[in-house]
């Protein structure tokens, strides 16, 4: 990765110093694996009150992207990347997942939100019957963003020598009530991993029986965040379908050997 892709991967641009972040805080994301975001009063692009718990616990996998609508160029990459994995799933908006993205700048408005909104998610495939309810995209107070940002452990500041906004890439999963489930870092996402979050996320009720068969072979390897491929969970799901397999077999021999004996 060349040095200036890094530096766009870790800063992101704002021109409004006052909205930023104190300048002490560090750049980085504290994993809150098991936690759950925290609840507080948001506007959606229609301007109305939502609460972040409710629209992140409604039942379904939800992928939560953090941004801020006058980045010129990282969260701009970021939500492209998370739409771009989307894609290439054969996941569904509204039926196998939900999306949200906040801004984490409390100078944006409902009417830019509304207009980012519509903006990607014109690009989102699998699309047709979706609402633009199944992926709000959000604006708050310092302080609603505040309680966001921390409970998620997404932390950013504000250079003001530099009059940037310096952040991470990182994209999250959460479960169907909103308990946070994976980080996914950069700004592509691998379309393989990205669905094996939210099957996972999805505890089983996600996806096609096959999908959750591939879910048992993989596993998330913290060290290269990433899924591979699970040696010992594969020979288990093998060693099933031989269980099933051998007692099918050895019905319909018995099966066979009754009707003779019956003749």
């Amino acid at each position: 990765m060349t040095a200036a892709l890094l530096a766009f991967t870790l800063i992101g641009a704002v021109t409004n110093a006052s909205a930023a972040a104190p300048a002490e805080a560090s750049v980085e994301v504290v994993e809150q694996l098991g936690g759950y975001i925290g609840d507080a009063n948001f506007l959606d692009g229609d301007g109305n009150h939502v609460r972040l718990r409710d629209v992140a616990a409604r039942g379904k996998p939800v992928v939560l992207t953090l941004i801020y609508f006058d980045c010129p160029m990282l969260c701009s990459l970021v939500q492209k990347g998370i739409i771009k994995g989307l894609n290439e799933t054969d996941l569904r908006l509204g039926q196998d997942y939900a999306g949200l993205t906040v801004s984490f700048s409390p100078k944006d408005t409902f009417p830019e939100a509304r207009l980012r909104q519509g903006s990607y998610l014109q690009t989102l495939a699998h699309a047709e019957s979706a609402r633009p309810a199944d992926w709000p995209y959000l604006i708050g107070s310092a302080e609603a963003i505040r309680t966001l940002a921390d409970s998620v452990g997404f932390h950013y500041r504000w250079d003001k020598d530099e009059q940037l906004f310096e952040h991470p890439a990182v994209s999250m999963v959460l479960g169907p009530a909103g308990k946070i489930s994976r980080y996914l870092y950069g700004v592509e996402q691998n379309p393989r991993d990205l669905k094996l979050a939210i099957l996972e996320a999805g505890q089983g009720r996600v996806g096609t029986t096959l999908d959750r068969v591939i879910l048992r072979c993989f596993k998330y390897d913290p060290a290269s965040k990433k899924y591979h491929f699970y040696v010992i969970g594969a020979l288990r799901l093998g060693s099933g379908f031989f269980a099933i397999a051998l007692a099918a077999l050895l019905g319909t021999l018995w099966w066979r050997e009754h009707k003779k004996a019956k003749a």
